[in-house]
């Protein structure tokens, strides 16, 4: 058996890291999400990071949201089984939909996961709190990942780039 530690698994390690260092020092409540969505966005290059970071975030803010408007049809219609049966998949099922329809298809599994978890397990007077440290803790944990996928490249001698359309390329 061959055990190795590359450099895309070293940067993966030191963002989750600098993830629950920054949350620690910003005197965060929690920093699961932002390690997370660390290692979901921490990718072999700059261009694939930033695509996959994009996605995850555009993901936890639509799951959030879709979370409000369940927790509005719970006030509304009660929050019985009969309309959590009914509700919650026909809203995760439009909201897959929805990001699929953008172009966010890596989003639809944080998006689900965020409003599951909103709806599930944050108690309801804690619920837009929630969702928006939740949002805020994504952002944390994408910019970690941007941040050390730039400063250290997966190859020595690559060069660091975004690709910010199809014919014209940023580099450093």
């Amino acid at each position: 058996m061959k055990f190795k530690i590359g450099m895309r698994t070293f940067k993966t390690g030191l963002s989750v890291f600098c993830c629950i260092l920054v949350s620690i020092l910003l005197k965060r409540e929690t920093y699961v999400v932002a390690a997370i969505t660390t290692v979901f966005t921490l990718r072999e290059d700059m261009e694939n990071t930033l695509r996959y970071g994009k996605h995850r975030i555009i993901g936890n803010v639509m799951g959030a949201i879709m979370s409000i408007a369940v927790i509005a049809i719970f006030n509304w219609l009660g929050r019985t089984e009969l309309v959590q049966l009914i509700f919650i998949p026909v809203i995760i099922t439009l909201m897959i939909a929805l990001l699929a329809s953008l172009g966010y298809h890596e989003g639809t599994v944080g998006a689900c996961a965020t409003l599951l978890t909103i709806v599930f397990m944050i108690p309801a007077n804690q619920s837009y709190g929630y969702a928006f440290a939740r949002v805020v803790d994504s952002f944390i944990g994408m910019g970690i990942a941007l941040l050390v996928n730039y400063v250290i490249p997966c190859k020595v001698g690559k060069k660091r780039f975004i690709r910010t359309s199809k014919s014209e390329e940023v580099s450093d």
